[in-house]
């Protein structure tokens, strides 16, 4: 199987280096050609072994049977939907942002089979040609329009754990509310994830912040029960969430594709998730 993976961060070269373990064919395409130079020179090294990945800047060498994935950060993707919608590529495509504002964007695209994606991966990108393996999980995928069938490949690719899931709204609506849950409040905090359990007022806040969801979504009584939240905080204990990596690097934190779509699409008024959206809001500006 071939991939093309759009975007060198963490996810990016993570998922790559995964599918190139397991012997598919992989070209990574990176915002800057400076990075596709080290990549082609040094490789992708994980966790101390290298692998050795082609990679580049242009969009032009896609083969015409690769899937698709687009790993870049929600703030990136304006530029990666012109490019989808200015080349005429077919290929089967999979969008693995956080949160889920994203997908009014990808309603005119020209592509016709689309899908979602989560990564359930712990990854941390220590360079421009290194990335840490911080805990092993599972892809998760579920179509948003076009074909089921061109994507069940990607559940039987050697060595790498992936589901279907055939609701796409509730496989991705569990991923945005417990990232609304954990990433502002370690953002917040900046504590690891392990931390808003051992942390009493900490864990207090994680509780106050579930029993507010669960004023606008009910659902999230089945969807993520509380006792699911504090288990993944244990397992990923040591852990920096995505969103306090960002705030840590100086980056744009992806408050309005989590934080901002939850507080829209609740009936209701979620004041404390409020409260932690302009305080993140008013900290990335200064």
């Amino acid at each position: 199987m071939n991939f093309v993976v759009i975007g060198a961060g963490a996810v990016g070269m993570l998922t790559a280096s995964l599918l190139k373990e397991a012997g598919c064919g992989v070209l990574l395409i990176t915002r800057r050609r400076e990075q596709a130079e080290l990549i082609n020179k040094q490789g992708i090294t994980k966790d101390g072994k290298v692998h050795y990945i082609k990679a580049s800047a242009e969009w032009d060498k896609i083969p015409a049977n690769a899937y698709m994935l687009i790993t870049v950060k929600y703030s990136h993707l304006p530029e990666i939907i012109s490019a989808l919608k200015r080349k005429s590529l077919d290929n089967p495509v999979v969008f693995m942002q956080n949160g889920m504002m994203h997908l009014e964007m990808l309603r005119n695209l020209p592509q016709k089979n689309i899908a979602a994606g989560i990564v359930e991966h712990g990854a941390l990108k220590v360079s421009e040609t290194e990335v840490r393996h911080t805990g092993r999980g599972i892809f998760k995928f579920a179509l948003l329009r076009g074909d089921e069938e061109r994507f069940l490949p990607l559940l039987k690719i050697n060595g790498v754990k992936a589901e279907w899931h055939k609701d796409s709204d509730k496989m991705l609506l569990r991923k945005v509310l417990l990232n609304s849950m954990i990433n502002p409040l370690t953002a917040l905090l900046s504590v690891k994830n392990g931390e808003l359990l051992s942390n009493p007022h900490a864990y207090e806040l994680l509780k106050n912040v579930y029993t507010e969801l669960y004023t606008g979504f009910p659902e999230i009584e089945k969807l993520l029960p509380f006792e699911q939240v504090t288990a993944l905080c244990a397992a990923t204990a040591e852990n920096t969430s995505s969103m306090l990596a960002d705030k840590l690097a100086g980056r744009q934190l992806e408050l309005d594709t989590i934080l901002l779509y939850i507080i829209r699409r609740s009936p209701y008024t979620l004041p404390i998730l409020q409260t932690f959206y302009h305080l993140l809001k008013a900290a990335e500006k200064e």
